[in-house]
């Protein structure tokens, strides 16, 4: 039984170090993944590094391929499409929830996720082209607490499975050039809305906050192809 729950404690740790790196882009869509690299990337046997693959494949983020193993799983417009459409489903009602059964203390930490994060500029010093891990987290938060009242366990857990598979797509559009758009607006009135109590601004506001990072992605890979 201990050497299962060191075997699972090893698992873990591989997953969030791949995890980390198919986010950074250190490993790349569509990569393939050889064991021995991975086994070096996390300092770990073979073991560990199959049952993170594993895992990582069921929730999206590598593929298995009967004869040629692992990969990191390509980006498309299809997916990014799919996700941003669910994603308006499921968090826009969570949203409506967590607006008609909030309390103070769900206003105040709210409030309190919002003033975080937006101390914190989004884009790193030395790589605009890239995110912050610090402003990330806080944006984690801000979103997680936004619908963190919407008393639905189930739902929350649907939302922050799709909040993460966005992730990559997320990052890739801080790349893109000439955007007209303000992030720190869109956030600051999904916060307002939400506090007002005016659900269906809330709503919309937090709709069009997606919208406007997948049309973002979706320029940057019709960018790519005409090249």
């Amino acid at each position: 039984m201990k050497d299962r729950a060191e075997t699972r404690t090893l698992a873990g740790d591989a997953y969030a170090v791949i995890h980390r790196a198919i986010r950074s882009g250190l490993l790349k869509p569509g990569q393939r993944l050889r064991f021995a690299e991975l086994q070096a990337l996390c300092g770990m046997s073979v073991s560990p590094v199959r049952e993170a693959l594993v895992r990582l494949t069921a929730e999206g983020f590598t593929v298995s391929d009967d004869h040629r193993g692992f990969s990191v799983a390509p980006l498309s417009v299809a997916e990014l499409l799919d996700i941003v459409a669910t994603r308006k489903l499921l968090e826009g009602e969570a949203l409506r929830l967590s607006i008609e059964n909030g309390d103070s203390e769900w206003e105040g930490r709210l409030l309190a996720a919002h003033h975080m994060m937006s101390r914190l500029p989004r884009e790193r010093d030395d790589l605009p082209t890239a995110i912050r891990e610090d402003w990330d987290l806080r944006h984690a938060d801000f979103h997680r607490i936004l619908i963190s009242a919407c008393g639905s366990p189930i739902l929350i857990e649907l939302c922050e499975k799709l909040f993460v598979r966005a992730d990559r797509y997320r990052r890739l559009s801080v790349s893109v050039p000439k955007q007209d758009r303000d992030v720190v607006r869109e956030h600051e009135r999904i916060m307002s809305c939400a506090i007002d109590r005016n659900a269906e601004e809330a709503v919309a506001a937090l709709k069009d906050h997606y919208q406007r990072t997948a049309d973002a992605v979706q320029r940057l890979f019709e960018m790519q192809e005409a090249l």
